[in-house]
């Protein structure tokens, strides 16, 4: 049959309503109580016409007219806009708190309401949408409509509690407004709550657990204590670190084999590491502002540039840009806080912090840093500046299991992006969330009022992707690159001179030790005598934090070896105690100036590598090292009594300055 709408003669079927047959051609006619799936029932009012018929003309309903031969149809005229109006203004003034009434009035010109509200928390409509799906979808007939006005509700016979509501729940996603979840006395969408509720616990469960394993690990290495669980486990686990210390290091490093389990989890469920396991990440958790604060949202793609700069300069044998990997920033920042306190409770007299050194303070500043940037947006760091984050980011996009929104069912209520943590969660898009950027905690699933949030299996490719890293990623990334490797080739800050002149941790000398040391701390935390300390730019500015050997701060215990089993690179090899021993790390050299002949050196000397001698212009005796016999423990130095200045230096083996004083064996 033919008809007329708003001017345009269009064929449509037998049996056609008004609103089907508008939207045929394009025509948008406003509603909130029409669903293609179900009988209409007209409810709303909102989707009123104008209809002219053998000469009479009226203002209906779209949703429930069929149309006949010959109509004649408006649905933009004056009379209907201010219908319009003015039902939707009813129907916000009733609801005024509810989105999906806001953008329907919004859309037909209404903005406030103006009528009182009895009950400003209200959100049902009365649409009827749930009963007609009751008996339609479900065939239970179990819910109504009872009471008249304002009295009006959705209720079931006799208002009692029916089991099957609780296991149906087929009407929830035909609800407009989301207000089927919160009838009173009913529970429909109950059990659904309660299933999110659980993985929120059973996610809570394990960040925190991890986070505590973590402390407890920490703690154990600052005690110079080894457990049954490895105290480097979290940097075993961690697929960035293995990558770029496997790359530098031109080799398999076993030790990263645990890392394969982190892989096939994110491949599995996303970016579970950075919402289930990440200590750092459950530390972020705690405080900040949810939801997206800051506008410009490409600032995302930086974590791509810092990752990709990280595996170009391991490419190039250096590891520099680890330091902003989370698992050494988190370490280093608690090392640097805590290690001062415990080695000054458990010194016999308590003494000031102080010694450690302003370096030794500044391995602080990242941590802080990130804690810092949490109070402008709660994870700031995850979102936009973890390469770590990036690098399982990746994986994400092509997880099997994915967070999905029923499009059919979500009320577009914005719930979920205001409790995201990650603000993953973009309104523009349709509250649909970016794989890479969901860290699959699962808080928006408990508070949908549709339950239309879901964890389960999504495409596993999309190119529509809200953040994939784009050119001009990659084109920072080479920049930033290019910018380090010439740094690095043109020996800025004489860099190549620098590494000649420190000393390194026993068995740990040589260009190797920088293309596999991933600067996490754990050595130093670990180092009972606090003989290893972070370097600072003596090293050259890729070497910065890196653990030095600093004589006479400490010294290396001859009956210690933790270093090297706590090394998860491999960067610090894991030597045997009687291998330790024989490691050089550097050697010894009395000043004789400065020397006050008190012999503690010699007595206290593991080695037996001094012998006592007369010196040609001095008076008395003095120790003399004998090279062949010192390994660079720095013992003779940390007892030494003369400090400022040093009346024993270790010098690295390849720089041991010339004797320039003549010594003569000492006979008795």
């Amino acid at each position: 049959m033919y008809l007329t709408i708003n001017d345009e003669k269009i064929q449509v079927n037998e049996g056609t309503t008004i609103l089907e047959a508008a939207r045929q051609i394009g025509i948008e006619i406003p509603t909130l109580c029409h669903h293609a799936e179900l009988s209409p029932y007209s409810a709303c009012r909102l989707c009123l016409v104008e209809v002219s018929q053998n000469g009479r003309t009226t203002i209906t309903t779209s949703c429930n007219y069929i149309v006949e031969e010959g109509m004649q149809i408006r649905t933009d005229t004056p009379e209907i806009a201010s219908a319009r109006r003015f039902v939707a203004d009813m129907i916000l003034s009733r609801c005024p708190e509810v989105p999906a009434v806001q953008r329907a009035a919004a859309a037909v010109g209404v903005d406030k309401p103006s009528f009182p509200a009895d009950r400003q928390e209200e959100d049902c409509i009365q649409c009827g949408l749930c009963v007609t799906a009751c008996d339609e979808i479900a065939g239970q007939h179990v819910l109504g409509i009872v009471g008249r006005g304002q009295d009006r509700r959705v209720t079931t016979a006799f208002g009692g509690k029916v089991e099957v509501c609780d296991t149906c729940n087929m009407c929830i996603p035909y609800c407009p407004t989301g207000a089927i979840t919160r009838l009173p006395g009913i529970g429909i969408g109950e059990r659904l709550r309660e299933i999110a509720q659980r993985w929120i616990r059973a996610r809570q469960v394990v960040q925190y657990g991890a986070l505590l394993l973590f402390l407890a690990l920490f703690a154990s290495t600052l005690m110079g204590e080894l457990q049954v669980v490895p105290v480097n486990l979290f940097s075993r686990l961690n697929p960035l670190q293995a990558v770029a210390a496997m790359i530098g290091g031109r080799e398999i490093i076993l030790l990263y084999l645990p890392a394969l389990l982190t892989v096939v989890a994110t491949l599995l469920y996303g970016r579970v590491w950075c919402g289930w396991i990440c200590p750092l990440g459950a530390i972020l958790e705690l405080f900040g502002r949810t939801g997206r604060i800051i506008k410009w949202q490409r600032l995302r793609e930086v974590k791509y540039v810092v990752l990709f700069s990280v595996i170009i300069m391991a490419i190039f044998g250096s590891l520099a840009f680890l330091y902003f990997e989370p698992i050494t920033i988190l370490v280093r920042g608690l090392t640097a806080i805590f290690k001062p306190i415990v080695e000054t409770v458990q010194a016999e007299e308590a003494t000031s912090l102080g010694w450690f050194g302003l370096n030794w303070w500044l391995f602080a500043i990242p941590l802080i840093l990130v804690l810092l940037l949490n109070l402008v947006e709660r994870r700031f760091w995850c979102r936009y500046l973890c390469p770590l984050g990036a690098l399982v980011a990746l994986g994400a996009k092509v997880s099997w299991i994915k967070r999905v929104v029923d499009q059919k069912s979500c009320v577009k209520c914005g719930d979920c992006a205001e409790l995201c943590t990650m603000g993953a969660i973009s309104e523009k898009h349709d509250f649909e969330s970016d794989p890479a950027e969901c860290i699959m905690c699962m808080d928006c699933g408990a508070p949908c009022p549709k339950a239309a949030i879901t964890f389960e299996r999504g495409p596993i490719v999309s190119p529509d992707y809200e953040f994939n890293p784009s050119r001009r990623t990659a084109l920072t990334t080479i920049g930033a690159s290019a910018l380090a490797v010439g740094l690095l080739a043109l020996d800025v800050g004489k860099v190549k001179a620098a590494k000649s002149n420190v000393l390194r941790p026993p068995g740990a000398q040589g260009e190797e030790f920088l293309r596999k040391c991933i600067r996490c701390g754990q050595c130093i935390t670990g180092c009972p005598t606090s003989v290893l300390q972070p370097a600072a730019l003596e090293g050259g500015w890729d070497a910065l934090w890196t653990p030095n050997f600093t004589p006479p701060v400490g010294y290396c215990d001859y009956d210690c070896n933790l270093c090297g089993e706590i090394c998860p690179s491999g960067a610090i090899p894991n030597l045997s105690l009687p291998e330790k021993r024989d490691a050089i790390i550097g050697v010894a050299r009395v000043i004789y100036e400065e020397c006050v002949r008190c012999m503690d050196c010699v007595r206290y000397c593991p080695y037996d590598c001094f012998e006592e001698v007369q010196v040609e212009g001095l008076r008395g005796i003095f120790p003399k090292v004998i090279p062949e016999k010192c390994v660079g423990c720095g013992l003779c130095s940390y007892v030494c009594p003369s400090k400022d200045p040093l009346a024993i230096v270790v010098f690295p083996e390849d720089a041991v300055p010339a004797e320039t004083h003549v010594t003569y064996p000492y006979e008795d």
